[in-house]
């Protein structure tokens, strides 16, 4: 039987936002790699809210391909949102999350599915930062993310390295009782942790290399207080205390 005809093994989640230059580039690496995987496998394109081609690019590939769904929402409502709405939408036993900006290596989904073998979660740790745009983004993201990560350590107990990577796989059964999840924004990597080591899932990480091109969509300026006010919500009004032990 076709291999896109059969039930998913594998769902691949590629959310975008205005990604009109590299969506289709990377579709293509990661349906090469997944088909050089060798199981049953879906693909599923979110967008929310471009303001150019990424949505029209998304159905043309849909269209061309039966085991790939193009999700689209005309308002921004943001990544967390869309990873929401992917998750509802995926059928694999395995789902891998990678942002459709080629900053992730799509080559390494195979060895994050891999990995996975006695975790519940692997998470692809931006080991090695190549950085194409200005040298000093690197040193404020990785100090951002440090003040980020010993917050989470201090509210909630939970220590872990590379919180808001991109590029993660998850067992289905870990994201159907973490729910509900409830983040619109870039906290959702944040949420999706930290409920799960509360939840008693083991977590994993893989080393990779990650290519910072300068087109982020996480604004440090904007973004970032945003989603340490997140934090500090959740730990206010309670809403993950339903993970204690």
């Amino acid at each position: 039987m076709n291999d896109e005809l059969q039930r998913p093994v594998v769902s691949v989640i590629m959310p975008a936002y205005n990604e009109e230059k590299l969506i289709e580039v990377c579709f293509n690496k990661v349906l090469e790699v997944m088909k050089g995987y060798g199981k049953p496998f879906e693909i599923i394109l979110e967008q929310d809210g471009s303001t150019d081609k990424t949505a029209e690019i998304m159905d043309k590939i849909a269209g061309s391909h039966s085991n790939v769904k193009a999700l689209h929402f005309l308002r921004r409502r943001g990544k967390g949102f869309g990873i929401r709405k992917c998750f509802e939408a995926a059928r694999g036993e395995y789902i891998v999350l990678i942002d459709s900006d080629m900053e992730y290596p799509p080559e390494k989904i195979p060895e994050l599915l891999d990995t996975i073998n006695g975790n519940d979660i692997v998470v692809g740790s931006r080991k090695i930062w190549i950085n194409r745009k200005n040298g000093n983004t690197k040193m404020i993201r990785a100090y951002l993310s440090r003040f980020y990560s010993t917050l989470v350590k201090q509210l909630f107990g939970v220590s872990l390295e590379d919180y808001q990577s991109g590029f993660k796989a998850f067992r289905r059964r870990v994201i159907d009782a973490i729910q509900p999840l409830t983040s619109n924004g870039f906290e959702i990597d944040s949420e999706i942790l930290i409920k799960a080591t509360r939840k008693g899932f083991k977590i994993g990480f893989m080393p990779v290399t990650y290519t910072y091109k300068g087109n982020s969509k996480v604004n440090i300026y904007r973004d970032s207080p945003k989603m340490l006010l997140s934090l500090i919500r959740w730990k206010l009004n309670g809403k993950l205390e339903f993970f204690n032990a």
